[in-house]
């Protein structure tokens, strides 16, 4: 037995074109032999039942349209469950647009490596729709600036997925196009290996078949990114109110450099707990067991940035007694810091 022989192809199908069977039977070239197609609540399965008579073809069905992502759970469940010797499976579209040479490709690649490989396509060309076009450039700009992973088409149908890797991957949350999202959300958090594969582009009448709906789920991936931004604004409200409360009821004029620093030291100090527990349980849903560790470096990290902080605030304080203007200075500095402190937490606090 091959490798390619433990590698099975995982097809969810939707209301397909007559082009499905061509799909089959290209990647049926190519020397698989064990494909899963799931037939996703489609109102007519003609095409799935002649599927089913070609030699290695299994048809997990859904009575009702669940999504692309839940067809892609039913069938890595199936793989989990029946092929136990399997690699991994690859997972491709059901309209023509990955080629068979380039299925193999990043099979072997993944075979090799043990990486979860995307098999990545040029937006550059001409022949791409302007929409996909803008659309990848947004999501792939987003993907480096919240989470820190650099890609060049998070939107591909086509990956590979070691067998390791597809438990972690059953339990990625979604059932519509966000969930091919949140898995590469799943690849950065837990820290597994990723490559990417170059492979040909190919738009099929201007992309017209494709079911992604291209403002309602790009809103669902984009707001996928809300919680990064989500927690950090709620801690640095918590930051501001209490510094602004500690300042107004000082008992010492707000020009003290001690009030000021005590009044920070306070804010940041509650502000932090809250930020840790967020952080940990929402964004970066970290499930180690090392949390001691983390909260070692989440508070060194937060002992430098309120140092910065204080340290601003401090000499800002030397011409503004006012605490509410100086409550505005202090917004502005810890605006400042804001990147560098978030990056720091995905790069080190947090890293799998």
């Amino acid at each position: 037995m091959t490798q390619i022989d433990r590698i099975s192809i995982l097809l969810p199908s939707y209301n397909p074109s007559d082009q499905l069977l061509e799909v089959l039977r290209q990647v049926i070239g190519q020397g698989f032999r064990d494909l899963i197609l799931v037939d996703d609540g489609s109102a007519d399965r003609r095409l799935f039942d002649e599927a089913a008579g070609i030699e290695g073809c299994t048809i997990c069905r859904h009575e009702q349209n669940q999504g692309k992502g839940a067809a892609l759970k039913t069938g890595m469940a199936y793989f989990l469950e029946n092929r136990p010797e399997g690699i991994g499976l690859i997972t491709i579209d059901d309209d023509g647009q990955h080629l068979p040479e380039d299925i193999r490709k990043c099979a072997e690649v993944m075979a090799e490596s043990q990486s979860i490989v995307l098999g990545v396509r040029d937006f550059s060309g001409e022949n791409v729709p302007v929409k996909s076009r803008i659309g990848n450039r947004v999501i792939c700009a987003a993907f480096r600036l919240g989470i820190g992973l650099r890609l060049s088409d998070t939107q591909t149908g086509l990956r590979a997925i070691p067998a390791k890797y597809i438990p972690s991957m059953l339990a990625v949350e979604g059932s519509r196009f966000e969930y091919e999202t949140n898995m590469l959300f799943a690849v950065k958090r837990e820290g597994m290996a990723i490559r990417e594969v170059p492979i040909h582009t190919v738009y099929l009448s201007g992309n017209q078949g494709t079911h992604f709906r291209a403002i309602q789920d790009s809103l669902i991936i984009l707001l996928q990114f809300v919680k990064y931004a989500l927690g950090s604004l709620l801690s640095s409200g918590v930051d501001l109110l209490m510094f602004y409360l500690f300042t107004r009821w000082a008992p010492f004029p707000v020009s003290t450099r001690s009030t000021v620093w005590i009044s920070t030291l306070t804010a940041r100090g509650i502000s932090s707990v809250f930020n840790f527990l967020y952080n940990k349980n929402y964004v970066f849903a970290y499930k180690g067991s090392d949390t001691g560790r983390r909260v070692l470096r989440y508070c060194s990290l937060c002992l430098a940035v309120v140092a910065l902080s204080g340290a601003f605030v401090a000499l800002a304080s030397r011409f503004i007694a006012t605490p509410l203007v100086l409550t505005i200075v202090k917004m502005a500095v810890d605006g400042t810091l804001f990147l560098l402190n978030y990056t720091i937490q995905r790069r080190w606090v947090y890293k799998p």
